[in-house]
């Protein structure tokens, strides 16, 4: 009883996402450290780029401003890409 009650309230957030996607109301979580960050968020991205442009090593960076090497791998590849 209580499976299907999960189910049924899944199903309509999926349909309410699926909605909002539609009319571009839901976008998802927005990216933290982007060219677009504000604050503390966007000197940190600078930072990131910025070391990254000087070959510095993953580790060292996330070290250095402690965001996640993943995420440091995630800009990185961006970058690559544009």
């Amino acid at each position: 009883m209580v499976e299907e009650e999960r189910k049924r309230i899944r199903q309509a957030q999926t349909e309410g996402i699926r909605i909002a996607r539609a009319n571009s109301k839901y976008k998802g979580r927005p990216i933290k450290y982007s060219p677009n960050a504000k604050g503390a968020y966007k000197v940190i991205y600078d930072q990131i780029i910025e070391r990254l442009d000087k070959n510095e090593s993953v580790q060292d960076i996330s070290r250095y401003t402690g965001v996640s090497r993943a995420t440091i791998y995630k800009m990185k590849k961006k970058k690559q890409t544009i």
